[in-house]
């Protein structure tokens, strides 16, 4: 008569490591959720006037994410979050590779000009307007 095999096969365990807490920051998710509300509710505080003052039309970044084009001596009006960088770039074959400017808040107005640094060097520029 067999007998039934009451042992059990021995089961390896694995020692797993001991669970660790630390206090970590979660990226400000208030900060972003904040943004988020203001830009549904629309508010004044994300236009941002971008203003051509030059003979050349420009692309308009934001973190190098276009967000339009502005034209010769043309004004454009942009809805964003203001932070970040905002950069511009000619959109044909000027000596120029591009301009930048950070963002923040208080950033209504912004112009792209043409300045002289002396009797034979132009260049161009960006600078906020207050």
């Amino acid at each position: 008569m067999n007998m039934p095999n009451t042992s059990s096969p021995e089961i390896e365990q694995l020692e797993a490591p001991p669970l660790e807490t630390a206090p970590r920051r979660s990226g400000g998710w208030l900060r972003h959720l904040i943004r988020r509300v203001k830009l549904a509710l629309s508010s004044d505080n994300e236009a941002l006037l971008v203003e051509n003052k030059t003979k050349l039309s420009w692309r308009i970044y934001r973190d190098y994410h276009l967000l339009g084009i502005v034209d010769t001596d043309e004004e454009r009006t942009f809805h964003l979050t203001k932070h970040g960088t905002l950069n511009v770039r000619p959109l044909e074959g000027e000596n120029v590779e591009y301009l930048m400017l950070s963002l923040n808040d208080h950033m209504h107005h912004v112009r792209i000009y043409k300045r002289c640094l002396d009797k034979e060097t132009e260049v161009y520029d960006m600078k906020h307007v207050a």
